[in-house]
């Protein structure tokens, strides 16, 4: 049975890695498609299983191996390959993210590639001193373990570790108070902090110095929190095969049948920060919206940074890239860009210049939050898009008004903070309950030893390693085609999952790489 449960497992682990690529693809070129449903929907409780998964594999270690042994085995397969791998994805990063974008200029592939070489123009330029990009986890997984191994001889001498056991067997002896449990602890907890969801908000979880950053210490709370859920789990390992995925489901359509009570009539009071909340159901029509916003830069000289021309950028939520959206020039020093937006609240900020960090640029933070209209840690502007077009500014660089001191109402944002809270209790409640649910699939379905899904799990790694590159670089040579959006999509996953599975096959898996991040040679 012992066994069993593994094999589970470890396949559950390598597809939450496998999906990864898939959502990468879909995120970065494809979400204006209805592929955004399947990238919301995965990006909801991938990361967070995985977390589970890891807490119930680092548990294992720890009790065959001791602290000890469980900290040095980390520092094996997850500090040094973070430290090791890191510098060249991050070269390969960097030149396919700037193909991208020129790609999506349409200036031609060969001149994208020459522009893309360009971007390492100076030594600093091929190290990740600021961001472990997608790798960000290794980051995590460390700590966790390290933090485990500090606290291991404070915790031996507490009733701490029993309390917990007795209370994670709930899911078990009391299967519909556990999970219930389960889902209002995390609830609970995201609420507390505010937080809507594990990664949301900015992308700062991902610097190396994660921890001198408020939002990406609540990131760090949440995912801890499902790794000791994991762990939990590992002292109950003979009871997974109990696990029904349909009380889970059964479950999962009473919450669904509440939202369809509850959320509308929140949503007329205030949209949530969710936006397939919004567009679920609102009773309003909720399409996108076009958001148009407009910035004086008449008493400021526009920049180029590290482009070819001055010009001024928008970054948004989610903030996927330090540069931004360039901004039109419409004349008299007023620049201007529209965005098509979906209802729900949105926080965003300008930068004078071209630049591929998250430092230089930016608007005076200090000044936005004393004019009053800067939210947040960071003060960026904020907004909420509704059931209307919507225009913002113009605004006076750096200020809440125009640059003659008139102010701009829809500068300010405001918000009914107990709804906001509520938002944030209902969707997180949902996640731990999803998460049990693929795993009691799982465990139920694939509670044998698969060669397929053995290869599948013992490649993950390597294929998470290397595929986000591949997932910039691939489809972008696609951008200028005619081919459907969905066609699209299936080639580039296609060609990036052979790459992928065709170095790893080739180049790692009987190989000093493969030994040095699994642990093993294959013959």
């Amino acid at each position: 049975m012992k066994v069993n449960r593994l094999h589970s497992l470890d396949a559950m682990r390598g597809i939450l890695m496998l999906l990864g690529v898939y959502f990468h693809i879909a995120v970065f070129h494809y979400e204006d498609s209805a592929l955004i449903l399947f990238t919301t929907y995965s990006h909801f409780f991938r990361m967070p299983a995985f977390f589970l998964i890891s807490g119930f594999f680092g548990a294992l270690l720890y009790y065959q191996k001791g602290s000890r042994e469980m900290i040095l085995n980390r520092i094996k397969r997850i500090l040094l390959p973070l430290i090791i791998t890191l510098p060249f994805m991050h070269i390969f990063i960097v030149f396919s993210r700037e193909f991208l974008g020129y790609q999506l200029e349409n200036i031609g592939i060969v001149n994208s590639l020459i522009k893309a070489l360009k971007t390492f123009n100076s030594p600093k330029a091929f190290f990740p001193l600021e961001y472990t990009h997608h790798l960000w986890f290794l980051n995590f997984l460390f700590t966790i373990s390290f933090f485990i191994y500090l606290g291991d001889n404070i915790f031996k001498k507490t009733h701490f570790k029993g309390r917990l056991k007795d209370i994670s067997l709930l899911l078990f002896n009391r299967p519909w108070i556990g999970i219930l449990l389960f889902n209002f602890s995390y609830a609970l907890l995201m609420t507390l902090m505010e937080k809507e969801t594990t990664q949301g908000g900015d992308v700062l979880w991902a610097s190396w110095f994660w921890f001198i950053f408020p939002s990406s210490i609540k990131s760090f709370i949440a995912f801890s929190f499902f790794y000791l859920a994991g762990w939990q789990l590992y002292h109950h390992r003979e009871l997974l095969i109990n696990l029904s995925a349909g009380r889970y489901f059964l479950i999962g359509i009473l919450m669904n049948a509440f939202m369809q009570f509850v959320i509308p009539q929140m949503l007329s009071i205030q949209y949530s920060p969710y936006w397939i909340f919004n567009e679920s159901f609102s009773k309003a029509e909720s399409s996108k919206q076009k958001v148009t916003f407009m910035l004086d830069m008449s008493d400021e000289i526009v920049v180029s940074g590290d482009g070819e021309y001055p010009a001024v950028y928008l970054n948004i939520t989610p903030w996927s890239n330090p540069h931004g959206f360039e901004m039109e020039n419409i004349g008299g020093g007023i620049w201007s860009i529209t965005k098509e937006l979906s209802p729900g609240s949105y926080t965003y900020k300008f930068k004078n210049g071209f630049y591929d960090n998250w430092k230089e640029g930016w608007e005076n933070w200090d000044e936005i939050g004393k004019g009053g209209c800067g939210y947040g840690k960071d003060n960026n502007r904020k907004l909420r898009v509704e059931d209307k077009n919507l225009t913002l500014g113009v605004f006076c660089w750096s200020e809440c008004s125009d640059c003659f001191g008139n102010e701009i109402s829809n500068a300010f944002y405001k918000e009914n903070n107990f709804v906001k809270r509520s938002y944030i209790f209902i969707w997180n409640f949902g996640l731990p309950i999803t998460i049990m649910f693929y795993m009691a699939l799982f465990i139920k379905f694939f509670n044998k030893p698969s060669k397929r899904l053995r290869y599948i799990s013992d490649s993950s790694y390597w294929i998470y390693i290397i595929h986000l590159p591949l997932t910039y670089f691939i489809p972008a040579f696609f951008h200028q085609s005619e081919m459907n959006v969905y066609l699209k999509f299936f080639v580039s996953s296609i060609l990036v999952t052979a790459i992928c599975f065709f170095t790893y096959h080739f180049f790692v898996r009987k190989t000093f790489i493969g030994q040095f991040l699994n642990g093993r040679k294959y013959d």
